[in-house]
């Protein structure tokens, strides 16, 4: 019994052992067929080793005839010279750059084991010069042409070459400066770091489309212009590249100025008197001042019109005694002799020292001598007519002075009586050579009765009074260049 059932036992594990062997033959079967498929399929690993082999034994092949090919042409340059051809990108130029009117470009060798060489406008075997690469070829200028090779020291590549170009234009700025009625100054910035500029009528300047003037300058006045009109001002400028940079700017010319918006105390003026003689002339009262509105503008010579104009006649009292009283008009009436009366400018003209607005003022009456007799309330009292002009001259300061000081002496339109011990002056007012005031004695009384006469001669300095509406034509009120003026 228990024989059977163990042989029973045995007979199970063969069944299952004989199973187990079926699937495992089975596994490796389909294993095998896998593996083969992999090993010699179109795509399997015999194929694919096979095509790579074949590949490598072409490449192996053309290297071996570039190689050859190589050496044939080495050969053939060795027996009757010549140049080998490099690939492209062996040898590089960078991007030119500029600096003050010179440029630089950078080369480049991509390559072990050969000289980098250079040189400009020319390929010269003698002129041939080593530079490392990546290193700057400096000092160029707008056409140069860089060339570079490589050298083995016997051999050379075929060189490789770059022009230098300016492309860029120059770039323009125009200013506009003084504006008058009849011209506009501009200036001209211009940014050019490239080739720089050129060296003759580098600036061309235009009204509109029409061409104004050339220059080397960078300043330039537009002039014959008309007033009030809007201009467009074009300056051109080129490079010595051929590069052509414009800049423009716009302006309005003024209308002609007159003497009311231009002229102020201390300025200069020339005034062409009645003899044609061009005086300068200082403005002692201009429209700034308080008493504008009767005073006008008027203008005083910087000098004497004359050194010599004489008043009084000596030993001659009754002479001296008409002189004195006359004074004030008989200079004044000097002082009109050289207005121009038919030029449009004056309008009147007085000797200074006279009150501004009413020139031919006495300013006072008959004096009565401290002594009487007969010739008391014969002549004229003091005056202060001087004192306007006087305080105004002395306010307006030019080179560190008052201009009441000329260095010369010259009247005063006005009198002055004083009381001495026996006697009274009758005397008229003057300015010395150091600019103080002073007086001279033209007529004398004494206390017994007696009289004596006095003459001298000093200078005349006439005031102009122009009229309204005067153009102002030209210069800029300085000493060296006074304004000129035109009805």
């Amino acid at each position: 019994m228990n024989n059977f059932q163990e042989e029973k036992e045995m007979r199970k594990e063969r069944g299952i052992t004989l199973v187990a062997l079926v699937i495992t033959v089975i596994v490796l079967i389909i294993l095998a067929g896998v593996t083969l498929s992999t090993l010699v399929g179109d795509n399997g690993i015999i194929t694919k080793a096979q095509e790579a082999k074949q590949n490598m034994a072409n490449a192996a092949a053309e290297e071996d005839k570039l190689i050859q090919n190589l050496l044939n042409e080495i050969k053939g340059i060795e027996a009757g010279g010549g140049e080998i051809e490099v690939p492209e990108g062996t040898i590089e130029f960078g991007e030119v750059t500029w600096n003050n009117g010179q440029a630089e470009v950078e080369i480049l060798a991509n390559t072990i084991g050969e000289t980098l060489q250079y040189q400009v406008n020319g390929i010269a075997e003698e002129n041939w010069r080593e530079i490392e690469s990546g290193e700057k070829v400096t000092g160029l200028h707008h056409g140069d042409e860089v060339h570079a090779r490589l050298w083995n020291g016997s051999i050379a590549s075929v060189s490789k070459s770059t022009t230098i170009k300016d492309e860029k234009k120059p770039e323009v700025k125009v200013t506009v400066g003084e504006i008058t009625s009849n011209s506009i100054a501009v200036t001209v910035e211009v940014t050019e770091e490239e080739s720089g500029l050129v060296e003759t009528e580098t600036y061309q300047y235009y009204l509109g489309e029409a061409l104004a003037g050339k220059s080397t300058s960078n300043s330039y006045k537009y002039e014959g212009l008309e007033q009030e009109k809007e201009y467009n001002l074009v300056v051109k400028v080129q490079d010595k590249a051929g590069n052509e940079g414009t800049g423009s700017a716009t302006a309005i010319t003024k209308g002609i100025p007159t003497i009311e918006s231009t002229l102020s105390e201390g300025k200069y003026v020339w005034y062409t008197d009645a003899n044609g003689t061009q005086q300068k002339c200082i403005v002692l009262y201009g429209p700034e001042n308080e008493k504008y509105n009767s005073y006008g503008i008027q203008i005083i010579t910087a000098d004497t019109v004359t050194d010599s104009y004489t008043l009084g006649v000596q030993g001659d009292f009754n002479a001296s005694r008409n002189s004195y009283n006359n004074v004030i008009t008989t200079l004044n009436e000097e002082a009109e002799k050289y207005r121009k009366k038919d030029d449009g400018i004056a309008e009147i003209a007085r000797c200074v020292g006279s009150v501004p607005d009413n020139p031919n003022y006495d300013g006072a009456g008959m004096h009565t001598t401290q002594f009487g007799g007969s010739y008391s309330g014969t002549l004229k009292d003091t005056d202060n007519n001087y004192t306007a002009d006087w305080n105004q001259m002395q306010s307006i300061v030019i080179n560190g002075q008052g201009i009441h000081n000329i260095g010369k002496y010259y009247w005063l339109a006005s009198r002055l009586v004083l009381a001495g011990s026996g006697y009274s002056p009758f005397s008229v007012r003057y300015v010395v050579t150091s600019g103080s005031l002073s007086y001279y004695n033209l007529c004398v009384v004494y206390s017994d009765g007696s009289t004596t006469g006095h003459s001298n001669s000093y200078g005349l300095r006439p005031v102009f009074h122009l009229k309204s509406g005067i153009k102002v034509t030209g210069g800029d009120g300085s000493e060296g260049n006074p304004y000129t003026l035109a009805p």
